[in-house]
C-alpha cells in the first residue's frame, strides 16, 4: 500500500483537487469584471491565478482597491455588483465542473475520516456537494469567509491522529505549514503551479499529477 493511504485524517481543497473547476473559475471572474479596462482585468486575473485558495471577499477587495483602484464611495457598489455576479456564474459552473482524475477511487479507499478546507464559499459549497452527491465522502465541508488556515484549524482540534492536507494552491501548502502537518500537492489542475514549487515552504513537499496515480 502507498503510505499516502496511512494517515489518520486527510483534508482535502475543492477547486483542482476534486473538482476540476480551477480554469472556470477564472472565466468566472473574467466575466464578472466585465466594463473594467483590459489590463485591469488582466492584472487582477493574474492575482487571481497566483492566488487561489484565498476567498473571493478577498480578490474582489484587492481587485478594487490595489488594480482598479475604484473610490471609497464607489467600493461598497462595486464591490458586492462584482461578487454576486461571480456568485451567479460559479453557481453554474460548478454544477458542470468535472470531478478530478482519479479522486472518487482514492477517497472511496482511505477508511479514513475526510474533510474539506476549501477558499470557495461555504454555503455554496455544501449545496453543491449535496448536490453532486460528494457530501457522503467527508465529515464537513469548510470553507469562506473564514480563513483557510483556521478552517484547518478547527478540524484538527476536533480530530486525532496524523493529518494530510491535500492541495493545489500556494494558500493551500501555507495553510498545512501554518498548521505544522503534511502536505501532498496535486499538480495537474493547479492554476499557477510555478508559484507553489517556487515557494521557500515548498521544500520536501510530495507532488503527484493526480490522483489516479495513486490508485492504477
Amino acid at each position: 500500500m502507498h503510505h499516502l493511504f496511512e494517515y489518520d485524517l486527510y483534508i482535502f481543497d475543492c477547486d483542482g483537487v476534486i473538482l476540476d473547476s480551477n480554469a472556470l473559475k477564472i472565466q468566472a471572474m473574467e466575466r464578472a469584471l466585465t466594463g473594467y479596462s483590459e489590463s485591469e482585468i488582466s492584472s487582477s486575473l493574474d492575482y487571481f491565478a497566483k492566488n487561489f485558495g484565498k476567498s473571493r471577499y478577498h480578490h474582489v477587495e484587492f481587485f478594487l482597491r490595489n488594480v482598479i483602484k475604484v473610490s471609497e464611495s464607489d467600493f461598497s457598489d462595486r464591490y458586492s455588483q462584482v461578487l454576486n455576479l461571480y456568485a451567479r456564474y460559479c453557481e453554474k459552473l460548478y454544477l458542470s465542473a468535472a470531478i478530478c482524475d482519479g479522486f472518487i477511487e482514492f477517497i472511496s479507499n482511505l477508511g479514513m475520516p475526510c474533510y474539506v478546507a476549501s477558499g470557495s464559499d461555504q454555503d455554496e459549497l455544501r449545496q453543491v456537494f449535496a448536490k453532486r452527491k460528494l457530501s457522503k465522502y467527508f465529515i464537513d465541508i469548510l470553507g469562506s469567509p473564514e480563513k483557510k488556515a483556521n478552517n484547518v484549524r478547527k478540524i484538527l482540534f476536533e480530530s486525532k491522529g496524523k493529518a494530510l492536507m491535500i492541495g493545489d494552491s500556494l494558500s493551500d501548502l501555507e495553510a498545512a505549514r501554518e498548521c505544522e502537518i503534511d502536505f501532498l500537492y496535486v499538480s495537474k489542475y493547479s492554476a499557477s503551479p510555478e508559484t507553489v514549487r517556487s515557494s521557500s515552504l515548498f521544500s520536501e513537499t510530495e507532488e503527484i499529477l493526480s490522483f489516479s496515480s495513486l490508485t492504477s
